[in-house]
């Protein structure tokens, strides 16, 4: 690892340090006005810890999940050291999907370490979220690389006892696991969410009055 603006990060990285510190600051200005509560936030791709550790100003509980073991153990730092060993927040090595089951990661463009990609393997687990049991998610925020809409088919239960805001980034990387940003949509108005807001490629999600 190497550090780099106050962050320990992988050392192939050459791209998403930058990226992710710009695009944390969307979380004041764009999605916290847009969610209620300040309870669970349940967050992925973890990534180096960026996103988690500003997550963890605002809520009492912030749950993410990385499964590429460099960023995972640049995130288990970065949380050691800024947040007394990782006070509130649950850290897990893995994906969030629709059916538990393995995982293994496409490190599709090597110095760029927030484009990994979940393919098949057994490298790491992949959890739904809705066996984590979370009764009072608020946020429910995913960044993964096109397995957004696997992550949320897994969070059904979840969302529809709490009905979280809904934050996923859409940019028609899902379709390389045969689905399109429509079909995403699609599945959360038939949940009873609206679109409430764009932010860069994220797409921001309420529940409908």
């Amino acid at each position: 690892m190497q550090r780099r603006e106050g962050w320990l990060v992988p050392d192939a990285d050459q791209v998403a340090l930058e990226i992710i510190l710009r695009e944390v600051e969307d979380l004041d200005t764009d999605i916290l006005p847009r969610t209620d509560g300040r309870r669970t936030v349940v967050q992925a791709g973890g990534n180096i810890g960026i996103w988690p550790v500003a997550l963890a100003r605002h809520f009492n509980c912030v749950v993410t999940a990385e499964p590429d073991e460099f960023n995972h153990a640049a995130l288990m730092a970065n949380l050691d050291e800024r947040l007394q060993r990782g006070a509130r927040v649950m850290a897990y090595r893995g994906a969030f999907g629709a059916q538990p089951g393995t995982g293994a990661m496409d490190r599709f463009d090597p110095h760029n370490v927030g484009a990994h990609r979940v393919k098949d393997g057994s490298e790491f687990s992949i959890m739904r979220i809705d066996s984590l049991e979370i009764d009072d998610c608020d946020l429910l925020c995913l960044d993964v690389e096109g397995y957004e809409h696997a992550a949320v088919l897994g969070a059904e239960r979840t969302i529809k006892h709490s009905w979280p805001t809904i934050v996923l980034e859409l940019k028609g990387l899902g379709e390389r696991y045969g689905v399109t940003d429509v079909d995403t949509i699609t599945m959360l108005a038939d949940w009873g969410y609206m679109i409430a807001g764009h932010v860069h490629r994220d797409v921001i999600f309420r529940r409908r009055p």
